[in-house]
């Protein structure tokens, strides 16, 4: 949820630009959004096409995450020998693919927000 209130001045000539950038079917608000999401390193709204992509990324890294922990499980259990740097680097990257999938359900929450609502002027 929202909550929080941005007041920005503008030139009339950035008014116009935003305007421009607005077309029919977003609001200032929108845009201005989009552009600090993107300048700032945060993620996206992404379509329909690119979700449904993003969908099947997240559980393809959902299975590489319990093949990760797995192998480090086997490790501490003595399964198969134990190397330390193998264990380090393998919590690394069950880390990273946590956090990946961290982000990519980020940006499916965003874009299922940002089609839910309803379009501008209806």
């Amino acid at each position: 949820m929202r909550s929080e209130v941005v007041r920005v001045r503008l030139q009339p000539e950035e008014r116009q630009a935003l305007a421009a950038l607005c077309g029919q079917d977003r609001t200032a608000s929108d845009v201005i959004r989009l552009l600090f999401r993107d300048k700032a390193g945060l993620p996206l709204p992404v379509g329909p096409v690119a979700a449904d992509a993003l969908r099947g990324t997240n559980e393809e890294l959902r299975r590489i995450g319990i093949n990760l922990n797995q192998a480090v499980r086997a490790m501490n259990e003595g399964r198969v020998g134990y190397e330390p740097h193998l264990d380090a680097a393998l919590r690394h990257l069950l880390r990273g693919v946590f956090q990946l999938r961290t982000d990519v359900d980020l940006m499916l929450r965003i874009s299922r927000k940002e089609r839910r609502r309803p379009p501008r002027g209806t």
